[in-house]
């Protein structure tokens, strides 16, 4: 089964990926077999730096094998990188449009 963790604006599969990684209000993660979606908030800290390393430890614990957002800053990509979760960025439209693009782009390369 693949866990993929969603960085949304909104908590459905019909709200928009939200362009910040560091910065997502809302962390769905999503069995792209099943559809099954779990929501989850992503609390930060009221500071002005380091939402990226912050945001990466929430979703590592949500236990996601790769991460589907806009954009996210050198800190957050070192820090999944150094928790061996995979980032995937330059998504745009619904939590659902990204995550139907990469059944397309990897699930139908890994079932072969």
């Amino acid at each position: 089964m693949v866990r993929l963790c969603v960085t949304a604006e909104g908590p459905t599969l019909d709200d928009l990926v939200e362009e910040d990684f560091g910065h997502a209000r809302y962390l769905l993660i999503v069995d792209p077999e099943t559809w099954e979606v779990e929501v989850h908030d992503n609390p930060k800290e009221r500071t002005d730096i380091g939402h990226g390393i912050m945001t990466a430890e929430n979703v590592a614990r949500l236990g996601p094998d790769a991460v589907l957002t806009g954009y996210a800053g050198e800190h957050g990509r070192r820090k999944m990188e150094s928790l061996g979760i995979r980032m995937i960025m330059d998504e745009e439209g619904t939590v659902r449009d990204a995550v139907e693009g990469y059944i397309r782009r990897h699930m139908s390369v890994e079932r072969k």
